[in-house]
């Protein structure tokens, strides 16, 4: 297994790092998937850090209850890992990536490994399945987010091949939306085609071929999404300056607080506007 074509989002990177000094200071040959789950949880994302309050999980317990067994071990060293990962590891991680493409993500995050994690059994003896139960349902999945549009301004430079959606464009937008991501937006993207002037907006390549989208106000009133670019197109900030494009249209409209639907890739979000997680209701 190798991780060095798989990018990594920064919380990702983060824990891996963390689950590599834990594996040292227990003196382990090898990394674990014991090692893997308390990268992911000490020192988490919001939506871990609100699993683990809900959940009463202990890291500091966890650590000191963890059996190390050092079969099935794998002596090749893993890119981004320094060190020999055991075969357990290994599998989960597998199973992680599978999980990010089926997502049709192309960045490695926190989720998809806790999810492997737990779906493969190897957190059966360190986690109560209500524990399991609640990790599940509130750190692995998308999650509404909300911004606070009050003092938020858009960066300078961003993509330039932006515009809104037109009438001639509609019939090629929802081809482009069939082919990246499946028909999931189809209907409410037709049904928002149909009014006047609909908050969608496009990017363009080169060639004036569609590489992303991004709307508003599709499913709720003040609510922003679906977004999404080419999977061949993403990283080159194109998503970034979709969003923000969008956001400057919300803020235009007089959206003083905003929604952003059902959240995928939380930790981008985080990042591009400093939008927050909604704390789910007991």
């Amino acid at each position: 297994m190798e991780l060095k074509d798989v990018k990594l989002t920064k919380q990702m990177a983060k824990a891996f790092a963390i689950a590599e000094q834990e594996c040292k200071q227990a003196g382990s040959p090898c990394l674990m998937p014991e090692h893997l789950l308390i990268g992911c949880l000490d020192d988490g994302s919001s939506p871990i850090k609100e699993a683990i309050q809900k959940s009463n999980i202990d890291i500091d317990v966890m650590k000191k209850s963890f059996n190390q067994s050092h079969e099935n071990l794998s002596f090749e060293i893993c890119t981004p890992f320094k060190m020999p990962i055991s075969e357990s590891a290994n599998l989960v991680i597998e199973q992680a990536i599978s999980y990010m493409r089926n997502y049709n993500q192309i960045y490695l995050n926190e989720g998809h490994v806790l999810k492997a994690l737990i779906k493969s059994g190897q957190t059966g003896k360190l986690l109560t399945q209500e524990q399991k139960n609640i990790l599940l349902s509130v750190a692995t999945v998308s999650r509404d987010m909300h911004l606070d549009l009050a003092g938020y301004s858009p960066p300078k430079n961003l993509y330039s091949a932006i515009k809104m959606v037109s009438d001639g464009d509609a019939e090629r937008l929802i081809q482009f939306i069939n082919n990246e991501f499946g028909t999931r937006w189809t209907q409410s993207i037709k049904q928002a085609l149909m009014i006047k002037h609909p908050s969608i907006y496009i990017a363009e390549d080169q060639s004036g071929e569609i590489v992303g989208f991004a709307a508003f106000d599709i499913h709720q009133t003040g609510y922003f999404g679906p977004m999404g670019v080419a999977k061949n197109k993403r990283a080159l900030g194109i998503g970034e300056s979709l969003l923000h494009v969008a956001l400057e249209g919300m803020q235009r409209k007089g959206y003083k607080v905003i929604i952003i639907d059902d959240a995928g890739p939380i930790e981008f979000y985080e990042k591009t506007c400093n939008a927050k997680v909604i704390p789910l209701i007991k």
